[in-house]
């Protein structure tokens, strides 16, 4: 997703609270923001006031960004899912993404009415390293989903999706750098985004660097930023030395893009 979509996009936490899954969720925003009110992110909690979506707050042709702060698909929630589903159904005037970390769940918790996905609804996986990446995407690859895209965030290691990109059905990749103090965060280096920058072009696949992170490594020096504004201003300049030198990848019709 292009960071002025990310930047209009209506937030709809329906509950909060999630559990760590593998190493991208070592520096987790999440738990560093609870931690500053006392609040233990691994229980898992319906949102008082934002588990419904009111249609006021949500105009036709609205881009809703989905349970930012915890994983729609994950096991406590199972209880309040349909809720959202029957919200989502009925608004089909909108656009719903979510990312998750648990795709092997997905089949199981689609409405009856699902299908192969519904069109206005584009599901993410996020993945940080190759394990990650050929243990999440052979169970998405599998799921019944309409859009996909993967987010190479915090991208911690090089990683190589040319197979998973070779079946035509990720439309998008995304990648991004870790946020974290300078003690804790773990770097991402130039060649990693190039080398996906480039596995996606040669496909004809979107591709995105939506942020550089704490600690960007370009020819041995950090020019990451802690700033975030910064971070993915300096993403965008990367991007465009990437496109100036290779070539641009394709850019979507639809008004979305990954």
């Amino acid at each position: 997703m292009q960071n002025t979509e990310i930047n209009k996009a209506i937030p709809w936490n329906p509950w909060h609270g999630c559990k760590k899954a593998s190493p991208g969720c070592k520096n987790c925003f999440v738990y560093k923001m609870d931690r500053r009110y006392g609040r233990d992110t691994s229980i898992i909690t319906k949102g008082k006031t934002t588990y419904e979506l009111k249609d006021k707050d949500c105009p036709p042709g609205s881009l809703v960004k989905l349970c930012f702060s915890s994983d729609f698909f994950i096991e406590e929630a199972d209880e309040w899912r349909g809720g959202c589903w029957d919200f989502i159904r009925r608004r089909r005037d909108c656009i719903f993404v979510t990312t998750t970390k648990r795709p092997e769940r997905i089949k199981d918790c689609v409405p009856p009415d699902w299908g192969d996905g519904w069109e206005h609804v584009h599901i993410s996986i996020s993945i940080e390293n190759q394990e990650m990446a050929d243990q999440r995407l052979k169970a998405f690859l599998a799921a019944p989903v309409k859009h996909r895209e993967v987010f190479c965030s915090p991208l911690i290691a090089p990683i190589s999706l040319g197979k998973y990109l070779d079946t035509g059905l990720i439309k998008c990749v995304n990648v991004g750098g870790e946020m974290s103090p300078k003690n804790e965060v773990r770097p991402i280096l130039y060649e990693w985004v190039r080398d996906l920058f480039l596995e996606a072009k040669e496909r004809n696949i979107e591709f995105y660097f939506h942020q550089c992170g704490s600690m960007f490594m370009k020819d041995g020096v950090n020019i990451g930023k802690w700033n975030l504004n910064d971070q993915i201003k300096r993403a965008e300049e990367i991007q465009h030395e990437l496109e100036e030198l290779y070539g641009e990848t394709p850019k979507s019709d639809h008004k979305l893009h990954c």
